[in-house]
């Protein structure tokens, strides 16, 4: 039920509190995935902020009330809306350090270490020696990320983190 109602907004910044309304929260808690995952851990209440990455992706922040009676109030969640709302950047740094959903496969480790560091605009030569590479490792790791994410070289890979 609440997945259901978290996602029928998709494409859209929003918070939710599963106190707030957006589920029949008495229907919800006689079900086996409330009591899985929400009365067996003990979470008495708990706050979703969604943020739309681009059309394919959407980066979930989850707050818990655990082991306690509280409940997220209305002031909590226009706090969290706020706070979270204006952070798009902070979501695509994230799915892209990670490579996704962008990448045509998962970036490696070393691959996410380059992004990082490619998307902070340094040459390739400062990059390698950040990361304790040579010039010629770095320039591969680079053209790998390039490839996997399928843009021509950095002017593509800044041209898709500003998209969005």
């Amino acid at each position: 039920m609440a997945t259901c109602a978290l996602t029928a907004g998709a494409g859209t910044f929003r918070v939710h509190a599963m106190h707030g309304g957006f589920v029949d929260f008495d229907a919800f808690r006689r079900t086996a995935h409330y009591e899985t995952f929400y009365g067996a851990p003990g979470i008495s209440d708990r706050l979703w902020a969604v943020c739309p990455v681009n059309a394919d992706a959407e980066s979930y922040i989850v707050f818990s009330h655990v082991r306690s009676r509280r409940k997220f109030s209305r002031a909590d969640v226009e706090l969290a809306t706020r706070a979270l709302s204006g952070m798009k950047w902070f979501h695509r740094l994230l799915l892209l350090s990670h490579g996704l959903p962008l990448a045509r496969e998962p970036l490696s480790p070393a691959e996410r270490r380059m992004l990082l560091q490619l998307i902070g605009g340094q040459p390739e030569k400062r990059i390698a020696a950040a990361l304790s590479l040579t010039p010629g490792t770095a320039h591969q790791y680079a053209v790998e990320v390039y490839r996997k994410l399928g843009v021509p070289g950095r002017s593509g890979l800044t041209a898709l983190w500003l998209r969005g």
